[in-house]
């Protein structure tokens, strides 16, 4: 093995997997030393490590939960059948397989699922000088800037820095020094939640605690940085309607999750065509609606487009409320509006030079303004009733709003060139 490629991290070899095809994959999977596999499995993509797994033996999955620490353990289980995945806790050491449970008690939304337990914690009556002599012998966990303090039962009761224990008496007892901040997450807290307090806190890693304030472990920045790159990364995907399919999948599976988002383009595309039909007759008799048609509705959804954009990343930030929904929608209103008065200005105009019909300007200007006003609206009200319905905005968003300013564009522009012109 070249010498770079034995200096990869667990995220630089899953980046390696997913690039290559299904065949290439098990062959250099065999060449690796086996307590690299559970990380790297842990770091790959859902359907890539399910599509890598399903190449492996129940013994080699057997082998690889025995060598797994409990949250890359977790990520593995989600991986397989329940069946297989509860024959497989049972196996398991009487604390590892309590681990588990507890873990899967939390939903893979939820930080309690995929918490960190490796972390350094010790009891509130060890004093301090005793603490920095166990100190020097022992490795701390990496991301690790407080020592975490419980009690005899394991609650968390506070965390001391571990700088501020050089200027501490020797025979101070930890329970003295210790603060507790409001630093400390809830085990059922939103993963992106978790993620935006680390980051926030200024602290390298937080204590994660149960509802009755026992600790659980830890979530540091480095996992904060997973859950961001993991949750952009979904964006993106959803852009495409891809989710985080495996780059070689197998052409049926692909073929099938991506059909559902083409049928329903398909019935959308469908119902801006059903309006268009109902004024069949005013299109055929004033062929310039033909040529115009395309321009109401590209503007209407581009003008739709950039307010969906503000709001999922308002939504995606938690920047945007019930308490400023209004506001956002009056400022986006009006930049539709003063921007749907300039271009209908503008196409006004040039059909009216190209036509020689001022009726027909007139049509397409009120056309512009009023669809590019809707779509302002609905760029604004579809992501957020999404949001409220546990629908991803990214996800949904677009479709509805493609739909909405297509068939309101076309209704407005060939229902007045029906009164006007025919």
């Amino acid at each position: 093995m070249p010498i770079i490629a034995r200096d990869f991290s667990s995220e630089d070899w899953a980046f390696v997997f997913e690039g290559l095809p299904k065949d290439l994959r098990f062959e250099l999977w065999q060449t690796l030393n086996e307590s690299k596999k559970s990380p790297i499995l842990a770091a790959m993509r859902g359907d890539s490590r399910e599509k890598l797994m399903s190449l492996l033996s129940n013994q080699n999955i057997e082998d690889l939960a025995f060598a797994s620490s409990t949250e890359h353990l977790v990520e593995i289980l989600d991986a397989l059948p329940h069946r297989v995945a509860k024959d497989l806790i049972k196996k398991l050491s009487a604390q590892e397989s309590g681990l588990i449970e507890e873990a899967l008690n939390y939903s893979d939304e939820q930080l309690g699922r995929y918490v960190n337990h490796d972390v350094y914690a010790v009891n509130k009556r060890v004093s301090v000088g005793v603490l920095l002599e166990t100190l020097k012998t022992e490795a701390l966990p990496t991301y690790t800037d407080s020592i975490l303090v419980v009690d005899d039962t394991g609650h968390y009761l506070g965390q001391v820095d571990i700088n501020q224990l050089f200027s501490c008496e020797a025979g101070t007892p930890l329970i003295h020094v210790a603060e507790f901040s409001d630093h400390v997450l809830q085990a059922d807290l939103d993963l992106f939640e978790a993620s935006e307090a680390v980051k926030s806190s200024g602290r390298s890693m937080l204590p994660v605690i149960t509802k009755e304030g026992r600790l659980l472990g830890r979530f540091s920045v480095k996992d904060a940085i997973d859950v961001y790159q993991e949750y952009y990364e979904t964006q993106l995907s959803h852009m495409g309607r891809v989710s985080d399919e495996d780059l070689f999948a197998p052409v049926f599976t692909s073929s099938r999750r991506r059909a559902v988002w083409l049928g329903i383009n398909l019935l959308t595309a469908f119902a801006a065509s059903i309006v268009i039909g109902i004024f069949d007759e005013v299109v055929a008799q004033v062929v310039a609606l033909a040529v115009l048609m395309p321009i109401v509705a590209s503007m209407g959804g581009i003008t739709g487009s950039q307010t969906l954009t503000v709001t999922i990343r308002g939504l995606a930030t938690g920047q945007l409320a019930t308490s400023n929904l209004t506001a956002l929608g009056n400022k986006e209103v009006l930049v539709a509006f003063f921007n749907g008065l300039l271009w209908a200005l503008v196409v006004s105009a040039i059909t009216s030079f190209w036509f020689d019909n001022p009726w027909l300007s007139a049509i397409i200007a009120v056309a512009l303004i009023i669809n590019m006003l809707i779509a302002a609206i609905a760029g604004i009200m579809i992501p957020v009733l999404l949001d409220k319905m546990g629908i991803d905005p990214a996800l949904a968003s677009s479709v509805i709003l493609t739909t909405m300013t297509d068939v309101v564009g076309f209704f407005v522009f060939l229902g007045s060139a029906s009164l006007l012109l025919v």
